[in-house]
């Protein structure tokens, strides 16, 4: 017994031997081949994707610091830096290791900053939506007593 494939639906099917080199039917598309012993099962090794090591999301991780130290400036940097966070965490278990430390340090820094512009803009903003007390003469600016 042997096992062959066939080329029209890719349905593995087992022959005897004596059917070797010789025209057969596919039980299962009924096209017609010429069946040939495939490779034993045993030597077969199943298909396995390749797996990532993670060195993508460590690269990511920099890439995203990159965006995000400049664009901190404008408050969105946040949003790029907290990715840039996750995915670098995930890069860690890389053989890129320190290019995923590195792309988390990078992206802290900008959260830092963006924060903190954040941070001085609100308190910019709040001391001047304060009303000046008027002054004992009844101006609004205390600081201005002309005299003629």
């Amino acid at each position: 017994m042997f096992r062959s494939v066939c080329p029209m639906c890719q349905e593995p099917s087992s022959f005897d031997d004596t059917r070797a080199g010789r025209e057969v039917e596919c039980p299962r598309c009924r096209s017609a081949f010429v069946a040939t012993p495939g490779r034993d099962e045993a030597d077969e090794k199943p298909y396995r994707p390749q797996q990532s090591d993670g060195s993508a999301y460590a690269r990511f991780s920099f890439l995203l610091a990159l965006v995000a130290l400049p664009t901190g400036f404008c408050g969105i940097g946040v949003v790029f830096a907290l990715g840039g966070l996750l995915v670098g965490y995930v890069g860690l278990q890389s053989r890129l290791r320190l290019l995923a430390i590195i792309g988390m340090v990078l992206n802290l820094a900008a959260i830092i900053l963006s924060v903190g512009l954040i941070a001085v803009f609100l308190i910019m903003q709040s001391s001047m939506d304060h009303d000046v007390p008027p002054a004992a003469d009844g101006t609004q600016a205390p600081f201005v007593n002309a005299k003629k």
